[in-house]
């Protein structure tokens, strides 16, 4: 029997089952893609959380952690040299020499479940949260004592994120399982900050109150808990007020949490706060390494160019070669009183020439407490140890050869302004009409400035960026004379580009960078180095240079059976002495001076009669432990040759580009400086003198230097 009501209903049921099934596939795969979304997410969370779990070292660290220790340095023989302590000052104290005031203080304060939770206190992260939300921002954290010690000594600069919190408390339950509450503890009031430089709750008991944590009365003890919060801010004297605010909250949930009495509580919110340093103790006087000056500068070059914050302990090895350095020490602190009225330091600097290790640095005479600036790395007016480069980018651009005629004469040359500069040489005299060569090696000021002229000064900027020199150089023809300033370490560096024949290597302090757990995290890449200077002109150059020692100013520092080769410098009123210069197998620069930069008094106080003598007796000592080199230098029959007479050799003279990064910064060393038109009516200003000085060289065989200068190999 036919019933409508039924047919419709069943029409209808027809009609909507598409529409089910369509919902319920949707829900089905809803399901599934939040699973697998679930899965997915789970799967980066877990790769994110194993990243910094990565970087965690054995736990075994804790069992003689020793937060003092920064960086082990090694040697060029892979001996250890020395241990740098942190800059953290930290004086480190067993559980039982720390008040109990001062541990119940801490713990009101940071975490009062410590003795209860395992790592993590689940209620701790519960209240945070609700805290947090309740305030709408973030007001309150959840971490533990043992997640902070965590923190502090595995990722201090890692930013606060969700898969590090996790990374964090999977460590600090590992922690928990493996150690003791109290060496948790220990190491924790060990390792903390509490401003001013203190660092672990013995020298903040010293820095804050002038006592040991050992005798810290309860309300010490809570003010020093309080700074753990914010301890740059909180521990600054001018927010002292609000420090003490938050002291009286700590004795408070000191009281709350039953850790003491009324009594104690009332005693201790009355207690007058009574501030003082203590004197430091002899554990805590300045550290000093072997080899300070390079020690130093290794470790600073480690804290300036590398970002391994998260490891408390890094192994160093660096170039130096304990032989090396003795030598160069040896040598420089014999001339401890020795020196000349005026001067009173000196440094050295010593590159092996097939690697560009840095095997050898001094930057001071006498004790280094007593003189901490590295005079090796710093910058003193080059004088004429400049004037290579200025003649090397004549024979470049093919303007002089070593043979060409240049006149030693008079000069007068209109400088900046009105003043017109009138150079001239150390012994105020002339030699008429010389080569080119005996120019340099006889470092005659006005021929260099006649070279300088004829070049121009921008490509002279360019040879010595080139060659190595990065320091600032003055755009002005008294750069010819060595006017601007460059370091012992970057003027060895130019200079052993010469010696390679124009080749450019970076000098190198540091092989390679480890871990505590010997893992490398960084390492010098292996340098063959690249053509930087025209090969032809340079030879010509080291045959110069040669010279200079053979017969020019540079006779101090003849070698017996050992080929060498450099240039003397003096800057004005002998201020800054030099000798720069190499041998088959290394490269040298000594600097003397003095402290001051003040003028030094006495006749024939230059750079061929000190300079190359400390140059010479370091070189000797070096290769008594050291094998002797028996090749010779660069230097070959063909570079006598005149590169403009050949069109072979012309095409190697062909001036070299530099880099575009190195063209910037030669353009802006070469900005125009803007001129003052001079008035026709004015007269100009005479200056006279060379700007930067050097000696004579008629008068070299005829004066007595101050110093030792008696040298078997050359007898005068």
């Amino acid at each position: 029997m036919y019933e409508p009501d039924k047919y419709q209903r069943l029409k209808s049921f027809h009609n909507v089952k598409p529409a089910f099934d369509g919902i319920w596939t949707f829900i089905r795969v809803t399901l599934s893609s939040l699973t697998l979304l679930t899965c997915l997410g789970v799967c980066i969370l877990t790769m994110l959380v194993l990243i910094p779990l990565s970087r965690v070292p054995n736990l075994s660290v804790l069992e003689h952690y020793n937060p003092g220790t920064a960086i082990s340095l090694y040697d060029i023989n892979n001996n250890l040299i020395c241990t740098f302590p942190e800059k953290e000052k930290r004086e480190l104290v067993s559980l039982a020499d720390i008040s109990p005031n001062l541990t119940r203080a801490v713990l009101a304060q940071e975490d009062h479940y410590f003795y209860e939770h395992h790592g993590v206190s689940a209620e701790g992260v519960l209240r945070a949260c609700w805290a947090n939300l309740t305030a709408g921002r973030q007001v309150q954290g959840g971490s533990t004592l043992t997640q902070q010690l965590v923190k502090n000594i595995f990722f201090p600069e890692e930013a606060r994120t969700i898969p590090l919190k996790l990374a964090e408390g999977l460590v600090a339950s590992q922690i928990e399982q493996r150690y003791s509450k109290e060496r948790i503890l220990e190491i924790y009031l060990n390792q903390i900050y509490f401003g001013q430089g203190a660092y672990g709750c013995e020298q903040a008991a010293k820095t804050y109150f002038g006592k040991s944590s050992r005798d810290l009365s309860i309300a010490e003890s809570a003010f020093l808990a309080a700074l753990i919060k914010s301890p740059a801010i909180l521990g600054d004297e001018s927010h002292r007020l609000t420090t003490l605010k938050h002291q009286k909250s700590v004795i408070k949930k000191m009281l709350e949490y039953d850790m003491i009495t009324k009594y104690d509580a009332w005693m201790a919110e009355h207690q007058q706060l009574v501030f003082k340093r203590a004197e430091p103790s002899k554990s805590m006087k300045q550290f000093v390494p072997k080899y300070p000056y390079y020690s130093t500068y290794v470790a600073q070059l480690v804290e300036s160019k590398f970002n391994f914050g998260r490891h408390k302990s890094l192994k160093v090895y660096c170039n130096l070669d304990p032989e090396a350095q003795r030598a160069a020490e040896q040598t420089l602190n014999q001339y401890k009183g020795r020196l000349p009225a005026g001067l009173d330091q000196a440094a050295l600097v010593s590159i092996r020439l097939n690697d560009g290790a840095v095997v050898a640095m001094v930057g001071g005479i006498g004790g280094y407490l007593d003189n901490q600036w590295n005079s090796a790395v710093h910058p003193h007016t080059m004088g004429s140890a400049f004037k290579p480069f200025v003649y090397l980018t004549a024979f470049e651009h093919r303007i002089f050869t070593p043979s060409s005629q240049i006149s030693d004469a008079p000069l007068s040359v209109l400088d900046q302004g009105d003043d017109v500069w009138e150079p001239s040489n150390f012994d105020g005299k002339y030699m008429g009409l010389i080569t080119v060569e005996q120019a340099l090696a006889y470092s005659r000021n006005v021929c260099s400035v006649r070279v300088a002229q004829q070049t121009g000064i921008p490509p002279i900027i360019d040879t010595a960026r080139r060659a190595g020199i990065s320091e600032p150089l003055a755009p002005t023809l008294a750069l010819s004379l060595g006017c601007s300033a460059a370091s012992p370490l970057t003027l060895a560096c130019a200079y052993s580009t010469l010696a390679r024949g124009g080749i450019y290597m970076p000098p190198h302090v540091l092989r390679k960078i480890e871990d505590e757990r010997g893992h490398e995290l960084w390492r010098e890449e292996e340098s063959h180095g690249m053509r930087a200077l025209d090969a032809e002109a340079t030879i010509q150059i080291v045959e110069i240079l040669k010279k200079v020692v053979q017969g020019g100013t540079g006779t101090h520092a003849r070698l017996n059976g050992i080929a060498c080769a450099g240039k003397t410098g003096t800057a004005n009123d002998a201020k800054d002495l030099w000798f720069v210069g190499f041998t088959p197998n290394l490269v040298t620069a000594v600097w003397t001076g003095n402290s001051e930069n003040k003028s030094v008094k006495g006749h024939n106080v230059t750079g061929g009669t000190i300079a190359a003598v400390m140059w010479r007796k370091y070189n000797q000592e070096y290769y008594t432990t050291h094998e002797k080199p028996h090749e010779t230098l660069i230097a070959s029959d063909n570079s006598k040759l005149d590169p403009l007479k050949s069109v072979d050799q012309k095409k190697s003279m062909e001036p070299i580009i530099a880099s575009p990064d190195m063209q910037a910064i030669i353009d802006a060393q070469n900005a125009p400086h803007p001129r003052t038109a001079r008035p026709r009516a004015t007269r100009p200003t005479i200056k006279k003198g060379s700007g930067v000085t050097e000696y004579s060289w008629s008068s070299l065989r005829a004066d007595t230097p101050k110093l030792d200068t008696r040298n078997s190999e050359n007898p005068h």
